[in-house]
């Protein structure tokens, strides 16, 4: 899952938000310098990751995928399926998600200090652009498959991915709704807000 997904994920605590938020970019045992609700949040970031990576309703995507994305499909998947979670959000939230959003650029501006120098200095321009909605809609999904292709090693056609993801987005969906429920449950498991 990517961005939106983690930020849900983290049910409304800063704690778990700043964590899950800054996953990506603390390695190793290197968690273990952050306080310990924090240090949550960056286990629940690995935990989604890893929980993601082994379903089988993932796999299906990811091999739907694979001509467009080849080695890199299981990330690019993350992506759409952040997309997907936009357009299903009231089946899984009764939050609205404008409300969501709002409090969640307050929070991690909040939390900026804490971050790696990386996402310090790329905060600003993400909030400033409001990046959670970008997943709303498909020109900012288009837009963020687009950003994603241009870091990595190999020629990627986001532009053809992304055609190809909405031609076919009811199989996705499919696959999403299938799979979401399990990787809420896991989480809401995971920080102990179910018994």
């Amino acid at each position: 899952m990517n961005h939106l997904a983690h930020c849900f994920l983290s049910f409304g605590d800063e704690d778990l938000l700043l964590g899950n938020f800054i996953g990506d970019f603390v390695k190793g045992h290197d968690w273990q310098a952050y306080p310990p609700a924090v240090q949550q949040g960056i286990l629940l970031h690995r935990t989604i990751d890893s929980y993601t990576d082994n379903h089988a309703m993932t796999d299906r995507s990811v091999a739907r995928i694979r001509p467009y994305a080849g080695r890199y499909s299981p990330p690019f998947t993350d992506i759409l399926y952040d997309h997907l979670l936009a357009l299903n959000w009231d089946k899984y939230t009764d939050e609205p998600f404008e409300d969501f959003a709002a409090k969640t650029y307050r929070q991690l501006e909040n939390r900026r200090a804490e971050m790696p120098a990386i996402l310090q200095e790329r905060l600003p321009k993400m909030t400033a652009g409001k990046f959670l909605h970008g997943y709303t809609r498909r020109d900012g999904l288009e837009w963020v498959l687009d950003r994603f292709s241009l870091r990595l090693a190999g020629n990627f056609d986001a532009k053809a991915l992304g055609h190809f993801f909405f031609e076919e987005i009811e199989a996705f969906s499919e696959d999403f709704n299938a799979f979401f429920p399990d990787l809420l449950r896991i989480s809401k498991e995971k920080v102990r807000l179910l018994p």
